[in-house]
């Protein structure tokens, strides 16, 4: 009887060893996704922010809740630089017109007007 209770242990242990060597690589899996999603939310932003200012509008109003994937995430516009804060993390994208101090949060809305 008790070696029936031994190998069921044992048994258990293994599998506990084998779903902790799944889920590492799975987690990191999901880690790169994000990173992936926060470069492209940043890319994109400054190409939008680019188009505006070689099209004709007068205005861009940008809306956080819109171009941020999360609540606890921000942008900061400055000179040619476009940085999203996420988290402890930041993703940098480069835009062509220099412009002042903007910061975007998730709830905030912004408009940008050309002189």
């Amino acid at each position: 009887m008790i070696e029936f209770t031994l190998s069921r242990v044992a048994l258990i242990i293994c599998g506990v060893a084998m779903l902790a060597a799944v889920l590492a690589p799975i987690n990191s899996v999901y880690d790169n996704q994000y990173d992936a999603s926060m470069r492209e939310a940043s890319d994109r932003l400054s190409f939008v922010i680019d188009e505006f200012w070689a099209s004709e509008a007068d205005t861009l109003t940008i809306r956080g809740w819109e171009v941020l994937p999360s609540a606890d995430s921000c942008v900061v516009i400055e000179g040619h630089t476009l940085t999203v804060y996420s988290k402890d993390l930041s993703y940098r994208s480069s835009i062509k017109k220099s412009m002042d101090r903007v910061v975007i949060a998730h709830g905030d809305e912004v408009t940008i007007e050309k002189p």
